[in-house]
């Protein structure tokens, strides 16, 4: 089956589907971890569960932006924005993680940059999905 998608939608699933690998891979790390103790790295928790959450989050928006009424170029933009934002999130666990970070709000860690970093993309990007998507309820 073949289904026509626009560009920000394959953006979308294209993020989904490699943050969802990201997501069970880290699962697989993070099962190693507990295997040889009886806690895991809180970033490697919130790495593996992000990843997951993020990429199950970017395929139902292939969905809401489908109903979007706005033009093209815009809702590309936005999904990139929005897929951005969520890779720098899971970065930024990963860094923290890797780094062995504890409280990286105190630190100022590499980690800490690419979170605050992320939220730049999520919420423009979900502003401009939520406004395509507004539009459409409201009209329809």
């Amino acid at each position: 089956m073949t289904a026509t998608l626009s560009t920000a939608q394959r953006i979308l699933m294209a993020y989904g589907m490699a943050s969802l690998l990201v997501g069970f891979v880290l699962g697989m790390a993070l099962s190693s971890e507990r295997m040889a103790a009886p806690s895991a790295s809180r970033h490697l928790v919130t790495a593996h569960l992000s990843a997951i959450m993020q990429g199950t989050m970017h395929l139902a928006l292939v969905v809401a932006v489908g109903y979007s009424t706005l033009g093209a170029g815009i809702e590309s933009l936005g999904a990139a924005l929005l897929a951005i934002g969520s890779a720098l999130f899971v970065a930024g666990t990963i860094a923290n993680w890797r780094q062995r970070i504890g409280d990286h709000f105190a630190e100022r860690s590499l980690g800490w940059k690419l979170l605050a970093a992320s939220s730049a993309g999520h919420l423009a990007g979900l502003g401009i999905v939520a406004v395509g998507v507004a539009a459409e309820l409201v009209t329809a």
